[in-house]
């Protein structure tokens, strides 16, 4: 999913960095000391998930985990979620630096999002449905960065659309994968740590 330096024209670029500034000054004000453990356990897994890839021309298709992480961290996933990729892309070349700023709006913040809703709803059901919530947040999640995907590739370059779709397509089982994965996490996590969900057994 991670978009490769010239590829984009400068203005996508610029709108990229100018929806990543400020949600990104955001998630680092809302910060906690107390989670620091798991500010790194989290953003380790994200790094370790996009490195099982497969390539797509500029791109590569690979698990996010950006849902997931936005289900344990809130808006602070997103701040998270950025080190990942910006480590990615000084370490093993995924994505670049003058489009961090766009990688960040297609998968960081949509996974801030949907983890602040998903760790609303989930405060607001029964225990026992708590798992089939985490499911859609990190799925859909996968979806929502999919579609934007999509989205700044076509209003970069017509012809990139076949590749677009393509990719979009082939993210649709990454999205049944991390349902699954955070279906399971749910589970697991308000069995032993509810408080990493926001909420209490």
């Amino acid at each position: 999913m991670h978009i490769s330096d010239g590829v984009l024209s400068p203005i996508v670029v610029g709108i990229g960095w100018a929806i990543a500034f400020p949600a990104l000054a955001i998630s680092v004000r809302r910060l906690r000391t107390d989670q620091v453990g798991t500010y790194g356990v989290v953003s380790a897994a994200f790094f370790a998930g996009s490195t099982i890839h497969v390539p797509v021309g500029p791109f590569s298709m690979h698990l996010v985990l950006s849902g997931i992480a936005g289900l344990l961290l809130g808006w602070g996933a997103l701040t998270i979620v950025t080190v990942g990729l910006l480590l990615q892309a000084l370490l093993i070349g995924f994505g670049g630096l003058t489009v961090l700023g766009v990688n960040i709006s297609i998968m960081a913040l949509p996974g801030a999002i949907m983890g602040m809703i998903g760790r609303h709803w989930i405060k607001l059901v029964s225990p026992k449905k708590r798992p089939w919530i985490g499911s859609p947040i990190g799925g859909g999640t996968i979806l929502i960065s999919a579609i934007l995907l999509y989205v700044t590739l076509s209003t970069t370059n017509t012809a990139l659309m076949p590749l677009a779709k393509l990719v979009f397509l082939g993210h649709i089982p990454i999205a049944i994968v991390e349902g699954v994965i955070s279906f399971w996490l749910v589970h697991f996590l308000q069995k032993v740590k509810p408080s990493l969900l926001g909420v209490s057994l």
